[in-house]
């Protein structure tokens, strides 16, 4: 069988990127809509006090819907979609019943939203520190020092922008499932740690000019709704809904963008993975560059010594639940 290009798979998963779009497409609209509510309320009102109460208001409403679609079914539309991908890359398959596969390996993982939050706040912030000390090494040899401030800048804006790089332990933490959470997370990073020159051999050039789109994206969306709003909203209002919106759609537009990333380098990714066995030596090297690292492998160590849970009251349904142990 031949393999699955990353086309295909991203493709085949069509619908769950669109699901996960529709979080904050739909907080985009419910922002444009809240304040079009609540500037009609208080448009009668005189003083600056009222406009900057109602946009106090406005903003902390749309963050909240934002916030709270993402807690409670935005993250298992993400993981899910990382869930699959993982299966298809793994086994060389797309499963017949994705939905089935998504639900269960996501519940398995992060059975809430706060599990799932705080496991990748603790990667993200991770992978952000030790990047900045991985371009800190590539900085030294290239022996540039005039250039400082601009070059930590400038990594400061990739380690943000290059969020499918998390993606890359979400789905080693699918992959290798007889691990615990964090231990999985701990080596999933691990292996990033490992094989970032093989991963950014591939797209960072991809990944700059993303960025510079992005930026380019956001201020054209950032214009076209504050000119729009400010008419009726006034300018305050309008150009902080115009931020808001070119945020939101900023995320739509990367979800697509971080999907490909993570399918054109889950391979290479994976293949570092399927050799890497570490000792507690290399676990502290890491800890010593990244204080979040140290919290999360403490996590991990916390796991261990923890008691074992309960087993399943009915076996996992055929098919499902794979051992991701053979890449």
């Amino acid at each position: 069988m031949d393999k699955l290009s990353s086309n295909q798979i991203f493709t085949k998963t069509i619908k769950y990127v669109g699901l996960r779009m529709a979080v904050p497409i739909a907080s985009a609209i419910v922002s444009v809509i809240v304040l079009k509510i609540i500037t009609g309320i208080v448009s009668g009102g005189e003083g600056k006090f009222m406009n900057w109460l109602a946009t106090l208001i406005w903003l902390v409403i749309s963050l909240a819907v934002y916030a709270g679609i993402n807690f409670f079914v935005g993250y298992r539309f993400h993981a899910g979609h990382m869930a699959i991908i993982t299966d298809a890359v793994s086994v060389n398959m797309i499963p017949d019943d994705m939905g089935a596969l998504a639900k269960e390996s996501t519940t398995y993982r992060f059975p809430s939203g706060n599990e799932y939050l705080s496991y990748r706040m603790a990667v993200k912030g991770s992978i952000q520190q030790l990047q900045m000390q991985l371009n800190t090494f590539a900085e030294n040899r290239l022996r540039v020092p005039v250039l400082g401030q601009l070059i930590r800048f400038c990594q400061w804006v990739i380690g943000h922008a290059l969020s499918f790089t998390y993606d890359l332990v979400l789905c080693y933490t699918f992959w290798r499932d007889g691990k615990t959470l964090y231990t999985s997370a701990a080596d999933g990073i691990a292996v990033y740690w490992d094989s970032w020159k093989r991963v950014f051999n591939n797209v960072m050039w991809l990944a700059i000019l993303i960025i510079c789109g992005m930026g380019l994206g956001f201020g054209l969306v950032f214009v076209i709704f504050a000119t729009m709003l400010s008419t009726a909203s006034g300018p305050l209002a309008g150009g902080l809904a115009g931020a808001l919106v070119g945020y939101f759609v900023c995320k739509a537009a990367k979800i697509v963008l971080d999907t490909n990333l993570t399918l054109k380098t889950l391979d290479a990714y994976f293949e570092e993975a399927q050799y890497a066995d570490y000792n507690e030596e290399e676990y502290q090297n890491m800890c010593q560059y990244s204080k979040k690292y140290a919290k999360l492998y403490q996590k991990a160590i916390n796991e261990a010594f923890a008691p074992a849970p309960m087993a399943p009251s009915e076996p996992p349904a055929a098919g499902y639940g794979n051992d991701y142990s053979q890449y």
